[in-house]
């Protein structure tokens, strides 16, 4: 478990699942995060919950409220590369976890873990474009834009340009 002010980095709970489900099955956000959205029963949501966890090449922690322990989002570092020291940030908040710090709080956490557990070095990430918002808080988070994958994914009968952000760990 990784502490800060706001809010702790934990593995999933029993009471985390209709956060987690909610999130899986939201359709615009799973757009916005690149996820072609479609149904996930709870059975498959586990059945997620148990890749990720599953998976020595990923760290995966619910973000949860310090006061409260409600679950406000996940984190995860997947396709952790050990000999080159990389790999890729998943971040999602639900509605009630946004613009109060607790992302970026959640994303200092997780660099710290996986820069001194892992030993990775950089992480990186690929966004929508048009996702101004998420944009902003990687590049204020210390991202940098690498470059843009043009007309890269398909969405609502459009294809959309991903930009690449990279980021490295002190």
């Amino acid at each position: 478990m990784l502490e800060g002010s706001k809010v702790v980095l934990r593995p999933p709970r029993e009471g985390d699942r209709a956060v987690l489900h909610a999130l899986r099955n939201d359709a615009s956000l799973q757009s916005q995060l690149m996820v072609l959205p479609r149904a996930n029963s709870t059975a498959r949501v586990d059945e997620w919950l148990a890749r990720m966890l599953g998976d020595p090449a990923c760290a995966f922690f619910v973000i949860a409220a310090v006061k409260s322990d409600e679950a406000l989002g996940f984190v995860q570092i997947t396709h952790m590369d050990f000999v080159h020291g990389t790999g890729d940030l998943g971040i999602c908040m639900a509605e009630n976890g946004r613009g109060g710090g607790h992302a970026a709080e959640a994303l200092a956490l997780i660099e710290g873990y996986v820069g001194g557990i892992f030993n990775l070095r950089k992480i990186q990430l690929q966004v929508l474009a048009a996702n101004a918002r998420a944009i902003r808080f990687y590049e204020k988070s210390g991202f940098q834009a690498v470059g843009t994958l043009r007309r890269h994914f398909y969405l609502l009968r459009s294809y959309h340009d991903v930009a690449i952000f990279e980021k490295f760990l002190a």
